[in-house]
């Protein structure tokens, strides 16, 4: 039928004017450029044929930046994504030596380890394992390299108290 809206398409009704708009939902936000843009009446070729309109969008109080101030802006926002990155890597290798940590306090994984020697190279496995994931997070970062040396010291600690629980248990 000739004049009739696509129903994927949503029409927006405002004050004196319609706007047609390729949405996957009905949704309004009053600040979204759309909603401020002129817009034209509605007619077959335009349905047809979307045109792409170019709206400049800057925020009310923003002054123009000098590119050597938006790298530095820019350049801050990245290191705090690739920080937070990392930081995130590093909470997960934790979270898994401390699982092993708490394994390690149950007296019955403890006398696993001294009669089981597969248990034994599967735990220090995986904490080596966990030693190469730390290895490979880059941080230069203060705050991240901290962290990191601070989970390796404990992994390593865990390690050295599987060997001393081996070697406890072969005298006994």
């Amino acid at each position: 039928m000739p004049g009739t809206i696509p129903p994927s398409f949503f029409t927006a009704r405002l004050p004196g004017m319609e706007i047609l708009m390729k949405l996957p939902y009905p949704t309004y936000h009053p600040f979204h450029p759309v909603y401020h843009a002129v817009a034209e009446p509605i007619t077959e070729e335009t349905a047809a044929a979307p045109k792409v309109v170019r709206i400049r969008v800057q925020s009310a109080g923003s002054e123009r930046l000098d590119r050597t101030e938006s790298a530095v802006k820019i350049q801050k926002v990245f290191r705090g994504f690739l920080g937070r990155k990392s930081l995130r890597k590093v909470k997960d290798v934790k979270i898994e030596v401390d699982e092993i940590e708490e394994r390690l306090k149950s007296r019955e994984t403890v006398e696993l380890l001294k009669t089981d020697a597969k248990e034994r190279l599967r735990m220090s496995e995986r904490l080596m394992s966990l030693l190469l994931k730390l290895d490979s997070i880059g941080g230069v970062d203060l705050g991240v390299r901290a962290c990191r040396k601070a989970v390796i010291r404990k992994a390593i600690g865990l390690q050295e108290r599987i060997d001393a629980i081996v070697a406890g248990g072969r005298g006994v």
